[in-house]
């Protein structure tokens, strides 16, 4: 997302609303790629109630696979809407320093898998394409809910940016803990790109090529940082990305709980 820069010949005044001006630029710019996203879901569940309502004033009886196709419509924009919503609600608390963790005992093999078949599940043409690879035994004290939100905005960038090409999902025990990976074949990131890709409403490609708010890797490496690990990423233009997550694993007493 463009910003504002100081420059050399700027005023102390003009030094002074310089912060405020980047914030409204952004706050424009956001509202601007919300609206918009948040449209095109609605759109398409208008124009299928509107199919339904012309049917039944007609009297049109529809066939079972008609029917199995409006639902399938309507399940999948409705999930995109609460994708939507769940980010700006949970970009929401990490700005405010509200990003809470509530820790259980967890199969991480399960909940990575999971993920990923929700991925499968609302992007049809990724079915098959999403291979996970995980130890067995891999377990540890984490926040379920927000574990699973990491994996799954780490797949779902996979999915968009990896030109359709298979997408592989590791998570390995480490001496600490545990390394999840996400790796893609897309259209990669460039180098000056890699860092501010984590920042709140960024992207390294132009919006209207890719829809998304931009908050999906923002809110990936608060999950990570809150769970006192780290998030990076490799990658070059055209040999696509690998995302990698370390995560310290450790039960309530302090054993490590990831198995070797």
């Amino acid at each position: 997302m463009a910003a504002l820069h100081k420059n050399k010949s700027m005023s102390p005044d003009e030094r002074r609303v310089l912060p405020y001006a980047e914030e409204a630029s952004l706050r424009d710019e956001f509202l601007s790629l919300a609206s918009h996203e948040l449209l095109t879901p609605l759109t398409s569940l208008t124009l299928q109630a509107q199919l339904i309502r012309r049917a039944i004033a007609d009297e049109q009886v529809a066939t079972p696979e008609r029917m199995a196709a409006m639902l399938e419509v309507f399940d999948r924009q409705l999930g995109r809407l609460g994708v939507l919503c769940d980010e700006l609600v949970q970009a929401s608390c990490i700005q405010a320093g509200q990003l809470s963790v509530t820790r259980e005992y967890v199969d991480l093999g399960v909940l990575i898998r999971g993920a990923a078949a929700r991925v499968a599940a609302q992007q049809p043409a990724m079915a098959g394409a999403i291979v996970v690879e995980t130890d067995e035994g891999l377990r540890g004290c984490v926040d379920r809910a927000q574990l699973e939100r990491l994996v799954l905005h780490l797949v779902r960038n996979a999915a968009t940016f990896g030109e359709g090409q298979p997408v592989v999902v590791t998570a390995r025990a480490t001496q600490t803990g545990v390394r999840i990976s996400v790796r893609d074949h897309g259209i990669g990131i460039a180098k000056e790109d890699q860092a501010r890709i984590f920042e709140r409403f960024e992207r390294a490609v132009p919006v209207r090529h890719f829809g998304g708010l931009g908050l999906g890797l923002y809110i990936a490496r608060a999950v990570a940082q809150a769970h006192g690990g780290s998030i990076r990423v490799e990658s070059e233009p055209g040999k696509g990305a690998m995302f990698t997550v370390d995560l310290p694993l450790k039960e309530a007493g302090g054993a490590l709980a990831a198995a070797a």
